[in-house]
């Protein structure tokens, strides 16, 4: 977005739908204080916005609108070129945070559901760093992959082929989402039942059922012993 946003804007012919190019040639400041609204407008989705959506129509619900949603976002962007001049600046702070907001909603739930789905505590760790890893994997390719795009994009004349290119991957992604089943996250409970068995032990020490091994009798008898003890034949050990 801020290369879209720094790029001059086209001296051709705009054609659409495809021979759309150029940008809005806004200087290093707006695009910082534009990515400064971005992200404060980020903080307040993600405490205030996310959970209330969650809670209204449910975690893959939720994810499945945004996976749905975010194409025509990628398709629509490039277009914004076209606007009046006195609208375009209105069109990229509209798109900045419907953007953000798919972000806000997508990602938390994307770790909700991975994180429900684990068959037990022992392999959670392992299947949350295999995704931290291919999302730094793809974070790390991602931007060589659709530069180079966006280069030739721009040689016929069509900026917006990487946005495009980006869109056709939130396809892939929406038509995956409804393969997906949201699971109860219940599956912790045979870690704890685990647990538990491990630490049974040390919680209740054994007791010792003396009932059967000594009888009434025996118990007087052995009273009647300690009562018979000459305590004055003990002698005092010699203070020094």
């Amino acid at each position: 977005m801020p290369i879209f946003l720094s790029e001059s804007p086209s001296n051709g012919k705009q054609v659409f739908p495809f021979h759309v190019s150029g940008g809005f040639a806004l200087s290093t400041k707006t695009i910082g204080f534009m990515m400064a609204v971005q992200g404060i407008y980020s903080m307040i989705a993600q405490l205030w916005l996310f959970p209330l959506i969650v809670r209204r129509i449910g975690t893959l619900a939720a994810f499945r609108l945004v996976m749905l949603v975010w194409p025509i976002l990628y398709l629509a962007v490039p277009y914004l070129v076209l606007l009046p001049h006195g609208l375009q600046t209105t069109g990229i702070y509209v798109a900045l945070l419907i953007k953000i907001t798919f972000h806000v909603i997508a990602f938390p739930s994307n770790a909700i559901l991975l994180t429900n789905a684990a068959p037990s505590k022992k392999v959670l760790g392992t299947i949350n760093g295999a995704a931290a890893s291919t999302a730094c994997l793809a974070r790390a390719f991602g931007p060589t992959v659709t530069g180079f795009i966006h280069s030739m994009g721009l040689r016929v004349g069509c900026n917006g082929l990487a946005w495009w290119a980006g869109g056709i991957v939130c396809a892939i992604g929406t038509v995956e989402s409804f393969w997906m089943e949201e699971v109860d996250s219940r599956s912790d409970r045979p870690a704890q039942e685990e647990e538990q068995a491990l630490c049974e032990p040390l919680l209740h020490a054994p007791t010792v059922d003396t009932t059967e091994e000594t009888g009434p009798h025996q118990r007087r008898d052995a009273l009647a012993s300690i009562e018979e003890l000459d305590l004055s034949t003990i002698k005092e050990p010699k203070r020094f």
